[in-house]
């Protein structure tokens, strides 16, 4: 997707949930991408959610493979 097509909210949420998934070992990238699917349903538009949760899925993937995304605490690390 070009920049320029992707809602402000939905860019907005992307940085949020990015933000969330790489300084904030304590919290399960799971449930990063819940919240912030939850978000755009409530606050974006109708196709945002699916949107939303396809873009974090892949990035979280990538990042994990990368090794950007670090967790600690009792069940998180793996």
């Amino acid at each position: 997707w070009d920049a320029d097509r992707v809602a402000t909210l939905d860019m907005i949420i992307l940085k949020m949930a990015l933000c969330e998934l790489t300084l904030f070992p304590s919290i399960p990238t799971k449930v990063t991408l819940n919240e912030f699917v939850e978000v755009a349903k409530m606050y974006s538009t109708d196709k945002s959610k699916d949107f939303i949760n396809g873009i974090l899925d892949r990035l979280m993937k990538s990042l994990n493979k990368d090794g950007k995304i670090k967790k600690e605490g009792r069940g998180l690390i793996g």
